[in-house]
């Protein structure tokens, strides 16, 4: 009887095992001629898909060894996933080209995998990751379908080269990348102004210059800073701040956080010196693409204008995809750049080096760019932050007289932020910033202040066309890396030399200006059209403050909306509605700064200021010299916004339906500035006598409509950022009386809006000399 149990179990196994071999067999018997080139097809764009991320997500060997290893990766795994699916379909006898089906599967998984981690959000990943696998597929299907088609081969041949012409003048010419959001002004009303006296900053000075580095001359990745670098220096130990250092990481530097290099490339002029010193930073970008390299275009062209530029390197703070980023990097970010100075200084307190007696320590500037940005102006303001740090001792005489931020960050470290005082402040930044999409930089400059006849100033730019990566050339044009980079959209920005252009009209005039004292730089800073024909076409938005500005009002520090600093009173006429608000940025955020919001519909609308007593006296005494200054941002996307609530989907359809019918934004503000004296007289100006209001930006981030309230947690959802514009009145614009200006006492200034509907934010209304 156990015989025979076992004679049938071993029948059993040997059907089972005929069974299984015979699956096997028709694993691929329904993978015709046809169904195998698709497949062939699908393979290729899972490696198109794979070299996608794998450029993404860097390892340090270099994109050529990278792509070898993952894309042969890719293709053994894709074999063997096609291997084992195609069995397992054979089994479950599913009526499909399993080898196909497999290869499918695997493609679809690979891509909604590769579009997750590149933010792109779960349905839309889902989606775009369907609509890609299904091109793949369709493709290989019509070139198979093609060439088993009974015709002479030349036919064929032509039949696909006519269908891939077809494909590629589709991708091309189609309206791809998509428009700007919103309809957009033309911009040709803003007029240049006449050019200042002194010569253009960004072309090269007189002085000739050397190059050469200094690091820790072990650097396994970078020649220049290991077994060719040109003066050493010694590593300094951030383990006080650092308490996450990845083993990755220090398998790819041979160092960990206790030992972190002191390197940067040197322009430095020829001369007797001493020279003002310029420390250049980058941002976070990948740790294994090298981004100190890319500044070589300021450095050399600051080292020309008398200044030694020096480009840091922080690399091995920033994020890697296989090693992450180290704790407290921004802390520590702001205490390399003054670890950087110690060791410069003590280069030039030493003979024998070429920083010998060379730099002026009482002069130095800070340029950081992304979280490099935020981290100067921390630096700037050291004693928040390292005030305790030993460390750092023997730098107390240095003296920080400028900051320039490019595109900066603004986080709070330790629950702080930076507060600078009489530091000069630039900030630069695009409205088509796909990273740093908010303009941070303005609140810096908000926390920005100065001690009356310090010298100091503080100065924005917006840029409408440009981006964030572009000011450094070592980072490419993409805002985000691939594969999410390549769903940005570059329709209209500016190119990189371009932006670059900006960088350098703006950062050298500042460093003019701040270090080495010539004042004539100063008029560009308050009016961007100073300099309009040295600048490349876009639109422009500019804000200016200096220590020699005098307050009417600013709104900070009280919510009451009727009355102003010093006891003056506020009063409206024809507003729908005005009071005391948060300036916000593109998400809606406070800036940490407040003004007054006005909001009107029919023109003749105004708001005016009865002027406290001490602020007529003393305005009259320099009416002559003087010009009227005040901040304005047009908020006019809550007018199209419409304050609709969005659970009232009904209304919220038919706010939509509105702003999609619209043919024309609603029109930029046109006001004129009313001066009422004592005597009862008023005395009117068209501010666009002046200076014209700037059109809004409206920025259409990516490429597909869809995306942008979808894409990275909803980054992209708002088009456009209020920015403030500094206007300067002077006041003999006005066609004041003849006679001792003294003798004339304003006791009422007014902005009266002569258009509508409208809505803006003013702020910083004051008074300062109209010669700077």
């Amino acid at each position: 009887m156990e015989i025979a149990v076992k004679e049938q179990e071993k029948r059993k196994l040997l059907k089972f095992a005929a069974w299984l071999r015979m699956r096997y067999d028709l694993r691929a018997d329904r993978d015709s001629f046809v169904w195998r080139i698709a497949t062939g097809s699908l393979v290729g764009f899972g490696s198109l898909s794979m070299y996608a991320g794998v450029m993404g997500m860097p390892t340090g060997l270099g994109p050529i060894l990278d792509n070898i290893i993952f894309l042969a990766a890719n293709v053994l795994a894709i074999g063997v996933s096609a291997f084992i699916v195609s069995i397992l379909l054979s089994m479950a006898y599913v009526p499909v080209p399993r080898r196909f089906a497999s290869v499918l599967l695997y493609v679809g998984i690979e891509a909604y995998l590769i579009l997750y981690f590149a933010e792109l959000g779960i349905l839309m990943s889902i989606i775009l990751a369907i609509i890609y696998t299904a091109i793949g597929a369709m493709l290989g299907l019509i070139l198979g379908l093609l060439l088993r088609w009974r015709i002479k081969p030349r036919y064929k041949w032509m039949t696909a080269i006519s269908l891939a012409i077809l494909i590629a003048l589709f991708v091309t010419l189609r309206d791809w990348p998509r428009p700007a959001a919103m309809p957009l002004r033309d911009a040709a009303a803003i007029e240049p102004a006449p050019l200042p006296e002194a010569d253009n900053p960004s072309l090269p000075g007189t002085y000739e210059f050397s190059s050469f580095t200094y690091g820790s001359g072990a650097d396994k990745h970078r020649d220049i800073f290991g077994e060719e670098v040109d003066w050493f220096t010694n590593p300094v130990d951030a383990s006080a701040y650092i308490t996450k250092w990845s083993n990755l990481k220090t398998l790819f530097w041979g160092f960990d956080e206790r030992k972190l290099p002191i390197g940067g490339r040197v322009w430095m002029p020829e001369g007797e010196g001493p020279f003002p010193l310029a420390l250049i930073v980058h941002g976070n970008h990948l740790m294994e693409q090298f981004s100190d390299g890319g500044y070589a275009y300021l450095g050399e062209l600051l080292a020309s204008r008398g200044m030694i530029a020096i480009s840091v390197d922080e690399n091995f703070l920033n994020y890697s995809v296989w090693s992450g980023i180290p704790n407290n990097d921004m802390k520590v970010r702001a205490w390399m750049l003054l670890q950087h100075l110690k060791q410069i200084k003590q280069f030039n307190d030493r003979s024998g080096n070429p920083f010998s007696n060379k730099v002026d320590t009482d002069n130095i500037s800070l340029i950081g760019h992304s979280r490099g940005g935020q981290a100067v102006a921390m630096a700037a303001d050291a004693g928040r932050w390292f005030k305790e740090d030993s460390s750092l001792s023997g730098i107390e005489d240095v003296r920080i007289r400028s900051v320039v931020a490019i595109a900066p960050t603004d986080k709070q470290v330790d629950d702080k932020s930076a507060r600078l005082k009489d530091v000069n402040y630039l900030t630069l930044q695009g409205a088509r910033d796909g990273d740093v999409n908010s303009f941070y930089g303005d609140r810096q400059y908000g926390r920005s202040t100065f001690s009356d006849g310090s010298g100091a100033f503080k100065a924005s730019l917006y840029i409408a066309d440009a981006n964030h990566s572009q000011f450094n050339t070592a980072w490419g044009m993409m805002d985000e890396r691939l594969p999410g980079g390549m769903f940005l959209n570059r329709q209209g920005m500016l190119d990189g030399d371009e932006q670059r252009e900006i960088a350098k009209l703006y950062i050298s005039a500042f460093l003019e200006a701040t270090l080495h004292d010539e004042h004539e730089y100063r008029e560009m800073f308050s009016d961007y059209r100073t300099v309009l024909e040295w600048l490349p076409q876009s639109t422009y938005v500019s804000r200016y403050e200096s220590s020699d500005f005098k307050e009417i009002t600013r709104f900070d520090g009280s919510s009451r909306k009727t009355t102003i600093s010093g006891g003056g009173k506020a009063s409206t006429e024809g507003m729908t509605e005005w009071e005391v608000a948060n300036a916000e940025d593109r998400d809606g955020k406070s800036k940490g700064t407040k003004g007054i919001s006005l909001k009107w519909e029919e023109p003749g609308a105004g708001y005016e200021l009865e002027l406290p007593q001490q602020v007529t006296e003393r305005l009259s005494s320099e009416l002559q010299t003087s010009s009227l200054v005040f901040s304005m941002a047009n908020l006019e996307r809550d007018l199209l916004e419409g304050g609709v609530d969005e659970t009232d989907e009904a209304l919220e359809e038919e706010a939509e339906a509105e702003v999609g019918a619209l043919t024309e934004l609603p029109p930029l503000p046109e006001l004129e500035i009313v001066l009422t004296s004592n005597d009862g007289r008023s005395y009117k100006l068209p501010l666009s006598e002046v200076m014209p209001v700037s059109p809004p930006t409206y920025a259409a981030f990516t490429t597909l409509p869809w995306l942008e309230e979808r894409m990275k947690d909803e980054k992209y959802k708002e088009s456009n950022e209020p920015v403030f514009q500094t206007f300067i009145v002077p006041f003999e614009a006005f066609e004041l009386p003849d006679g001792p200006l003294d003798q004339l006492k304003i006791t009422k200034i007014a902005f009266a809006f002569v258009n509508g509907p409208g809505k803006v934010m003013i702020d910083d209304i004051g008074f300062m000399p109209w010669k700077l």
